[in-house]
């Protein structure tokens, strides 16, 4: 029995992940379901595609990981279940959101559109395909059924494919973006190591025109002081140790951040 990796932006204040949670236990009642999280932004395809890539390389590679980020339910975009180099499956709508997953696990092998009667729920919601589709389909390949049983082909060159933007580097200066903001506050920027090295930004920084010191651990910097430390994915990261980058640089994902020297 294969795992199932669940990762939504539905949040938990309604009963859409508990319904989901149900139907895939009444198909696979033996499956865990590991909740990666239910916290993606309302609509942000990317910032689900981030997620589901960074967490990727961890997941059992037996397992199935459904997401849905679907702003574009039950319109002409496909339902998609996709096989990768690792032996993990990826399920969800054909928007981008599984591609840097697979990109991850080694790319993507094969695809199937998820059409078969045997695994839909009848009738299939329009705008509540987690429950209709996602959920069933991610179930039946959890308990052992052949990728080729949950639809027709797919061509794996006709994927929907989302790609992180770069920064914009120049010498002395980087145009960045935020690519994430977790629990704590800290702010992940599009940016590595080779990157700041090419701009010539190796010292200390000012970020949105304010000083950061950089530093390795957050202990390096007193409280309540920001920093730029890079972080467990390599990216450069706007920190406060014991306190919110997010709230003291006034940032959210998809803003703008111009990096120059300190």
């Amino acid at each position: 029995m294969r795992p199932i990796v669940f990762c939504t932006d539905y949040g938990l204040g309604d009963e859409f992940v508990g319904v989901c949670h149900a139907v895939m236990q009444r198909i696979a009642p033996d499956a865990p379901v590991i909740d990666l999280t239910h916290a993606i932004a309302r609509h942000d395809v990317l910032q689900g595609a981030i997620v589901l890539g960074r967490a990727a390389p961890f997941v059992p590679p037996e397992a199935v990981v459904v997401g849905v980020v679907d702003p574009g339910v039950g319109g002409e975009r496909r339902e998609i279940a996709v096989a990768t180099s690792a032996g993990t499956i990826l399920v969800g709508p054909d928007n981008g959101l599984l591609s840097m997953a697979w990109n991850a696990l080694g790319g993507a092998t094969g695809a199937v559109s998820i059409e078969s009667a045997s695994v839909l729920l009848s009738p299939v919601s329009r705008t509540f395909h987690g429950r209709d589709i996602f959920a069933p389909a991610a179930a039946h390949l959890a308990a052992g059924m052949p990728l080729a049983e949950v639809g027709p082909t797919v061509e794996v060159a006709d994927l929907e494919i989302l790609e992180l933007p770069p920064p914009m580097v120049a010498p002395g200066k980087i145009a960045a973006r935020v690519i994430g903001v977790d629990g704590f506050g800290n702010v992940q920027l599009n940016v590595r190591t080779e990157e700041l090295e090419h701009a010539g930004l190796d010292g200390r920084l000012e970020a949105a025109g304010r000083p950061v010191a950089r530093a390795s651990v957050f202990s390096e910097v007193a409280e309540q002081t920001a920093a730029a430390i890079i972080d467990s994915q390599g990216f450069l990261a706007l920190v406060v140790n014991q306190g919110s980058a997010a709230a003291v640089f006034d940032l959210r994902p998809g803003a703008i951040v111009v990096l120059e020297a300190g």
